[in-house]
């Protein structure tokens, strides 16, 4: 059995008391949304969260002399200007995060100065889906330093002075033994249900690390594989009017309908699409990861998603969903860097 010791940060020297650092700006750029906060010495900013979408509006007065919502910033940087978040949507060459690349500079350095406040002067705590080292030095380069900017047209400026990267769903996993939400001493399978991907860990805990038993991601399989099964039914096929994102959009907001428009609803065929959802990710990931599972007594969910899936688990035994699961990667990154997840709910 291949099995990985996962150390934690050499900048934390104890996994049960985290480590307050001076300043750190906390950032998850998730397929879906991008949720960030900032750990200070004496107090952490609420998370914001904003769709992690990104439209270059430089040749675009409109858009970029228009009005900016706070879940749509306006970023200028390096002479450019950027719409990001649900206003990006409505514009012709709109991107995802994940279409664009998240690793590329015009699409991170402008997600990262957004959540930058005005003289700001410290580190960024990044999560990535594994460890890279090509796309940490383009980030490295694009970050570090001093940086003039602004936001919604008002100018700020920052110093990053570092940028540690940590993998998701391990981070969570790692917060979920370090604050007792799973049992020190059990094998653990968590299952972390993104926008787009699903991603799966097997692991114990011992002296401070995690000891990776099995893990595997699986691409499309996470909220985009329900809306593509809501949007193939024939309910709604025959409405012509719904498409994917506009039912992702929906589900985030707990609505069985489109916009304001309860006559354009896939309230009739929902359950039984997040059923044969949930059926499917399930049994593959356990079908996959049958070989580790003697180590395994738990089983936590986690991810945008995973919200959904409370009322069929919620009380069985060793089933557990993570607190306000759709945070759990930001806020074990918070914690991780000492910040106070209380303050950034």
């Amino acid at each position: 059995m291949n099995r990985a010791w996962v150390k934690v940060s050499q900048r934390r020297t104890n996994l049960q008391t985290a480590i307050t650092t001076m300043n750190t700006i906390c950032i998850d750029i998730g397929n879906y949304s991008v949720l960030s906060s900032v750990v200070g010495s004496t107090d952490t900013t609420p998370v914001k969260i904003w769709r992690s979408l990104i439209y270059d509006t430089t040749n675009n007065g409109t858009v970029r002399d228009g009005l900016h919502r706070s879940d749509s910033p306006l970023v200028g940087v390096n002479g450019k200007y950027f719409k990001l978040g649900h206003q990006a949507s409505r514009q012709p060459g709109c991107l995802s995060a994940a279409e664009a690349g998240k690793n590329q500079p015009d699409i991170f350095l402008p997600m990262l100065l957004a959540a930058t406040p005005d003289g700001f002067d410290g580190e960024v705590s990044m999560l990535v889906p594994k460890r890279d080292s090509n796309a940490e030095t383009w980030i490295r380069t694009a970050v570090l330093g001093q940086h003039e900017y602004s936001v919604d047209k008002v100018g700020r400026s920052a110093s990053i002075t570092n940028i540690n990267f940590e993998i998701e769903s391990e981070t969570a996993l790692l917060y979920a033994f370090i604050t007792g939400l799973v049992p020190s001493d059990t094998g653990v399978l968590l299952i972390d249900i993104g926008g787009g991907t699903v991603n799966a860990v097997a692991s114990t805990f011992c002296q401070g690390h995690l000891d990776i038993i099995w893990r595997n991601s699986y691409d499309n399989s996470g909220g985009i594989a329900l809306a593509s099964a809501i949007a193939n039914t024939d309910h709604v096929k025959a409405q012509k009017t719904m498409n994917k994102a506009d039912i992702m959009d929906a589900i985030a907001m707990g609505k069985r309908y489109i916009c304001n428009r309860p006559d354009r609803s896939f309230e009739p065929v929902f359950d039984d699409c997040l059923r044969n959802w949930f059926k499917a990710i399930r049994t593959t990931i356990l079908s996959d990861a049958d070989s580790s599972l003697s180590y395994v007594t738990h089983i936590v969910w986690m991810g945008g998603a995973a919200e959904l899936l409370r009322p069929q688990l919620q009380g069985k035994e060793g089933q557990i969903v993570f607190p306000q699961p759709q945070y759990a990667n930001i806020n074990a990154l918070i914690h991780l860097n000492g910040g106070d997840i209380s303050k950034a709910a």
